[in-house]
């Protein structure tokens, strides 16, 4: 009875999300005269909000809300997820753009101001993952909280706000590829996403929904492989780089290098992306190598969760 339960109301909260990204993504689209879209949500003459930060928002809004339903059943204290956020949002959305600013090809950061101005896009998520997985451990160490249950479901949290955050890069009509050469792939994309995608007369691939739709393969596997009683704690977290890094590094980054000049972040004419992307599938093996062989005493993910009457 109570697994009936339990999965009944992560059903409605995963719902619930899909509810509400539908809804920002139906305003965004639907208050547009026409493709290219406006970046503009709100304007208030000297004020400006775009709808790269909207959605940006969004993502980490229902990434910390699923995260904290999460912890809480398993025993973790009430809203440590938004604790952790006060500072770890700040630090992780500075590594995002310390890392965009250090590798972009075309600088053109006349001031401060340009360097933290992230109004128009401008954030790697390389930089907002390395910067959280290091400020995660310190943070439980603080907190005398276990790290790697933690880390199982910020790594579900990260799927969630990554899938929901690319919709920003389609708003800023960036992160695109090359053309699409065949007709097929058009026929079967929406037709929102085909105008947005258009430059001039052609249209190119969608590739923040290539990763989206990526991201969204691991999220859901993850979340029936441990239904299935199959990931042992901290697993999430290798299966997480493992994945991202085959999909950013082999597929997304360099259809990317391929599409709009410039929008591939570079070191020594070499995309940087990619080669993070291979350094976290290396990273992600070896802890999966690591954590099978050496900790194998770690309990199941299904046997952390608290019954509740």
């Amino acid at each position: 009875m109570h697994s009936n339960h339990s999965s009944k109301h992560l059903n409605h909260q995963y719902m619930i999300m899909i509810h509400i990204f539908l809804m920002v993504l139906l305003i965004a689209v639907g208050s547009q005269n026409g493709a290219p879209y406006s970046r503009v949500a709100i304007d208030l003459g000297r004020v400006q909000v775009y709808w790269y930060a909207i959605f940006i928002m969004t993502g980490i809004f229902l990434a910390a809300y699923h995260s904290q339903k999460e912890l809480n059943r398993m025993g973790y204290p009430k809203d440590i997820i938004y604790d952790g956020l006060l500072i770890g949002l700040p630090l992780a959305l500075l590594g995002a753009r310390l890392y965009y600013v250090l590798f972009d090809p075309l600088p053109h950061y006349n001031s401060f101001i340009d360097i933290i101005n992230i109004s128009k896009g401008g954030l790697a998520i390389h930089g907002a993952i390395i910067t959280t997985l290091i400020f995660v451990p310190i943070f439980c160490k603080f907190k005398k909280i276990k790290l790697l249950p933690l880390l199982d479901v910020l790594m579900i949290g990260f799927l969630i706000g990554q899938i929901i955050g690319r919709f920003g890069n389609f708003m800023n009509h960036e992160a695109y590829g090359p053309a699409i050469q065949s007709e097929l792939i058009i026929n079967l994309l929406p037709k929102f996403i085909v105008e947005q995608m258009t430059l001039g007369d052609v249209v190119h691939h969608p590739t923040f929904l290539y990763e989206g739709l990526w991201n969204l393969t691991l999220l859901v596997a993850l979340i029936v492989l441990k239904k299935k009683r199959l990931l042992k704690t901290g697993e999430n977290l290798g299966l997480y780089l493992i994945w991202y890094g085959l999909g950013r590094g082999l597929i997304i980054e360099p259809m990317r290098v391929n599409g709009a000049y410039g929008d591939a972040l570079m070191l020594m004419n070499i995309p940087v992306n990619i080669l993070m992307s291979l350094v976290f599938v290396g990273l992600g093996i070896s802890y999966l190598l690591f954590s099978r062989y050496k900790m194998k005493s770690l309990p199941y993910q299904t046997d952390l969760l608290i019954e509740k009457n």
